[in-house]
């Protein structure tokens, strides 16, 4: 993985504003705050995992075995292979470092603070969706425990320690 998308220096310092990364899911836009993101690099082989419908499998970024997550299933998308445009996100939680797959990446972006809203939704019954006004519409905002099924949460909270090697 050499070709990697660096984030740019800084990115995350100014409290006045909001830097995100926006990536691609089929025709959907989503936004994450660029403080949960480490790197972006173009997609690679997984090594699948076993029995999980929550993990794809496992990448190997620098000696770190990763694990990566199917963030397509928590928004409701079908699979899809894996093709030479998509991109790898490896974001970190705490100490947990974990990567899911997008179909693309626009870049970051930054957004003044209070450009986010928060909408107050009938689909969202339980939870408030973020969102962020751009010039072509909207972008749900999500942190990166938004991506992870209560498996997934479980499974990094026991199972995946010392997963990752340095």
């Amino acid at each position: 993985m050499t070709d990697d998308y660096q984030l740019p220096d800084g990115a995350v310092t100014d409290n006045d504003a909001l830097f995100l990364l926006i990536f691609w899911l089929d025709d959907n836009r989503y936004a994450i705050s660029l403080s949960f993101i480490d790197r972006v690099y173009p997609a690679v082989e997984v090594v699948k995992a076993s029995d999980s419908s929550e993990f794809l499998g496992f990448v190997n970024v620098h000696g770190a075995v990763t694990p990566v997550i199917d963030i397509r299933s928590r928004f409701g998308l079908p699979p899809k292979e894996t093709d030479v445009h998509d991109m790898l996100i490896l974001a970190k939680d705490e100490e947990h470092k974990l990567a899911f797959l997008v179909d693309g990446v626009d870049g970051v972006m930054r957004y003044q603070k209070d450009e986010l809203v928060v909408a107050d939704s009938m689909l969202y019954a339980n939870s408030k969706v973020k969102l962020v006004k751009f010039e072509h519409g909207l972008i749900e905002l999500n942190e990166l425990r938004d991506y992870l099924s209560a498996e997934a949460k479980k499974w990094l909270a026991g199972k995946g320690e010392g997963t990752e090697r340095n």
